[in-house]
């Protein structure tokens, strides 16, 4: 088997990652495209229910989507380390510890997922808990893309254009994490916008993948 380049690694991962991601975040149970049912933003027993009866699809989307956060997570390491001793660097860097915290924060709601889905967990207490470390997560990754996006305005990988594009999906992102926190009730709709968002950020993130592979 040939050598894979780290460099080829990382754009695969950039190209990968937020696809498989995101189509997971859309197919997950109860979410934003209603399969299996649409529980109010703060029924977390309807939720829990929802979960359980559509536990094969809860488990593997929740697996399915951490591997694709883990692996952007690898991809925009290498990407910020790529601009050392370049343009960006130094506010690249701001971003990997918000990244990181965002990743490892919805891996641990994804875990209490599978076991809610596995009926391991059956207490909708620890529902409440995955919400609120979800709007954490969300937070975190919005700074987190924020400051990326600052660094990559300095540099050519991608068209500057897009790059504004992700930066102000960051903010909405940003943003949606307040209201969240301060209206739980909105969950619902600003789990839609955030999609919305995230498809934003996963075309930026595949064409820095392309421009990465390319070179």
């Amino acid at each position: 088997m040939g050598t894979i380049s780290p460099a080829k690694t990382a754009g695969y991962c950039l190209i990968l990652g937020p696809i498989i991601a995101l189509i997971c975040f859309f197919l997950q149970p109860g979410g934003v495209l209603g399969i299996g049912g649409s529980p109010e933003a703060l029924d977390f027993a309807e939720g829990m229910r929802i979960q359980v009866e559509n536990s094969e699809l809860g488990i593997i989307t929740s697996f399915l989507i951490t591997l694709g956060l883990v692996s952007l997570l690898s991809g925009q390491m290498y990407y910020i380390q790529s601009m050392q001793d370049g343009n960006g660097f130094g506010i690249g860097r701001v971003a990997i510890p918000f990244f990181f915290v965002a990743v490892f924060g919805w891996v641990i709601a994804n875990a209490i997922g599978i076991s809610t889905a596995s009926e391991v967990l059956q207490s909708t207490d620890i529902l409440a808990l995955s919400a609120a470390i979800n709007t954490t997560s969300l937070f975190s990754f919005g700074v987190g893309g924020l400051f990326l996006a600052l660094a990559a305005s300095t540099r050519d990988e991608v068209n500057k254009n897009i790059t504004y594009v992700a930066g102000i999906a960051a903010v909405v992102v940003f943003v949606l994490s307040f209201v969240g926190a301060f209206a739980p009730d909105q969950s619902n709709s600003l789990q839609a916008i955030a999609g919305l968002c995230f498809i934003i950020y996963s075309i930026w993130s595949i064409l820095i993948g392309r421009a990465i592979i390319s070179k």
